[in-house]
């Protein structure tokens, strides 16, 4: 799933981001460098740059690269799942839990999870609306449901959205963000009356 007015990557495009990626989460994105996106991707400098104009449009299709893939596994998950409760666990599996493993080998946490700089905030907000209107189109049948509790299904969603990717910098422990995850899938359960 990719965003509507994002055009396909070239070859050399998903090289730089396959080596991007990793070199964020390894080092955070403000302790690397081009070079080090360079040697890793073997390419030049110069065919980054020519690609996406310098770092921050790295930064930017880095994320938007992770936030489709973790997307398209929800998406595959949901297929294979019938009920809300199923559907949560999907969700949660596919992006918050996959997002807490990742963290939890990164040099940089904080940089990591705050985007780094205004390029990567504005592309975690994007990909933040995104995780809400996947969530918010699993909520939609429970609409009535919701509204008892005066709620509409995208107040659900954000709800459901802003918590669990809290969850990815105030926990530490995998057993901790499991036992959360099932009290927020528990708790949003309740109030769409399943």
């Amino acid at each position: 799933m990719t965003q509507p007015d994002a055009k396909p990557l070239t070859d050399t495009e998903e090289k730089i981001l396959d080596a991007a990626i990793p070199t964020f989460v390894r080092y955070g994105a403000r302790k690397t460098s081009m070079n080090d996106i360079a040697a890793v991707a073997g390419v030049s400098r110069q065919t980054i740059y020519d690609s996406f104009g310098g770092k921050d449009g790295v930064i930017r299709a880095s994320i938007r690269k992770v936030t489709d893939a973790n997307l398209a596994c929800v998406e595959a998950r949901l297929k294979q799942t019938s009920g809300l409760s199923d559907q949560l666990d999907a969700y949660f599996a596919e992006t918050i839990v996959k997002s807490f493993e990742l963290i939890q080998t990164a040099g940089d946490v904080e940089d990591l999870i705050t985007g780094h700089n205004e390029a990567g905030k504005d592309e975690i907000a994007r990909s933040h609306a995104r995780h809400v209107a996947l969530v918010e189109r699993l909520l939609n049948p429970f609409a009535t449901q919701l509204a008892k509790h005066g709620l509409s299904p995208n107040q659900q969603a954000s709800y459901i959205v802003t918590v669990a990717m809290g969850f990815k910098s105030g926990i530490s422990q995998r057993a901790e963000l499991d036992m959360m995850l099932h009290i927020l899938r528990v708790n949003s359960l309740r109030v769409t009356g399943q």
